[in-house]
């Protein structure tokens, strides 16, 4: 199978996690265009694709802000020398809310079975006493997303990680609607190089991807396309 300029195989055996950037390389608003469809090939429950992406260009930091931010993650020192830090988010609320419709348009066009929509919506429904909460399992969802999105970049040239966080504080930080919860943040700057044989994780290689005239930043989760 191919995957742009590698085999599936390949960028799978190269990846690793990057945990040191050069501060004076950017990323190509095309590529990170195209980072942030990916998540969009990957499946989701009912169709909604509830997860948002917050970019947060290094170039166009907001020196009130930031700070809670870095502190949110973690402050940790390769955070802030990516170009780019990609917060990932799930709306528990907005996917329920979404997921009723696509299955009452379903059972409208007599795609689905009334009595099958009915155990789908009551599952939809359930509250956070179930064996697995609707955020865990949105949060699940969205790192199949996270993954095609890591591969993206790295078939790009790209060095990327994901690491932990404190979401509570995050979403704060980042005045995300309530009920919207981080789960997942990669980070992509210069190239990497092959991986490591002692670890998967070193250093990146020199190189980069020339900066685009164009700055893709936002502070709050984009909507995917219909």
């Amino acid at each position: 199978m191919k995957c742009g300029m590698a085999t599936l195989t390949d960028l799978l055996e190269s990846r690793r996690s990057t945990r040191r950037f050069d501060p004076d390389r950017d990323v190509a608003a095309d590529v990170l265009e195209r980072v942030l469809r990916a998540p969009l090939t990957m499946p989701h429950a009912g169709n909604t694709y509830d997860w948002r992406a917050v970019v947060l260009s290094r170039r166009d930091r907001d020196p009130d802000s930031w700070p809670r931010v870095f502190e949110a993650l973690l402050g940790q020192s390769y955070v802030d020398e990516a170009a780019v830090v990609i917060v990932w988010a799930v709306q528990p609320g907005w996917w329920a809310e979404n997921y009723r419709r696509n299955i009452a348009d379903l059972v409208e066009r007599r795609l689905l079975d009334p009595e099958r929509a009915g155990s789908l919506l009551e599952l939809a429904g359930a509250g956070p006493e179930t064996e697995l909460p609707l955020g865990t399992a949105l949060a699940g969802e969205a790192m199949m997303g996270l993954a095609a999105a890591m591969l993206v970049a790295i078939d790009a040239g790209l060095g990327a990680t994901v690491t932990a966080c404190r979401p509570a504080m995050l979403a704060r930080a980042l005045g995300l609607p309530e009920g919207c919860s981080p789960s997942a943040i990669p980070w992509a700057a210069r190239r990497a190089g092959p991986p490591s044989r002692r670890s998967r994780t070193s250093t990146s290689a020199p190189g980069g991807v020339r900066p685009s005239a164009r700055s893709i930043s936002a502070d709050r989760p984009r909507r995917p396309p219909r």
